[in-house]
């Protein structure tokens, strides 16, 4: 998968970068997604998530991730199940069907990776993994979608190794 990545900060290491990548590459292969796919990820601190949540979701507070997918996926259905709907967002610059932005907050990122007794590298590749899924088609507003999506999450880590027990 391919990640444009905006970190106007500069909070992101060469090596959280090559974390993510590995992230998306999974969530990818996890989801069962042949044609090739691209997702914009913003990095940014709890001030600038909490003015975007306000702005687009009418909700004033900070968070951890957005995610905010351009694919509308049919009921029931996710990326897998909706090739020609990927492909309508096919752009030939990026070589890649568009799948959304994700906007991650790295102060939420630390204070959850202390607060859950993990590393921060897990706690980013876990955001962008579960902002990927969303993009992806899934959810975990009710109960019976969260116990589709939190098994494709953990899978997906699992795969490269960034496991809750780190």
């Amino acid at each position: 998968m391919l990640l444009d990545i905006e970190d106007e900060r500069g909070l992101l290491t060469d090596e959280a970068v090559a974390l993510l990548q590995r992230c998306a590459d999974a969530a990818q292969k996890t989801e069962g997604v042949d044609v090739p796919l691209c997702a914009f990820i913003r990095i940014v601190s709890d001030e600038e998530i909490r003015e975007i949540n306000r702005e687009q979701r009418d909700k004033d507070a900070a968070t951890d991730v957005l995610s905010f997918p351009t694919v509308n996926y049919p009921a029931g259905r996710t990326a897998k199940d909706c090739e020609r709907l990927l492909r309508r967002e096919f752009d030939p610059e990026m070589d890649a069907c568009l799948i959304g932005d994700i906007v991650i907050s790295m102060d939420h990122a630390m204070a959850q990776a202390e607060e859950y007794g993990h590393s921060a590298q897990r706690e980013l590749g876990y955001l962008l993994t579960h902002g990927l899924f969303h993009l992806m088609g899934y959810d975990h507003i009710r109960e019976e979608d969260k116990r589709i999506m939190r098994p494709m999450e953990e899978r997906s880590l699992a795969s490269i190794g960034l496991t809750r027990e780190e």
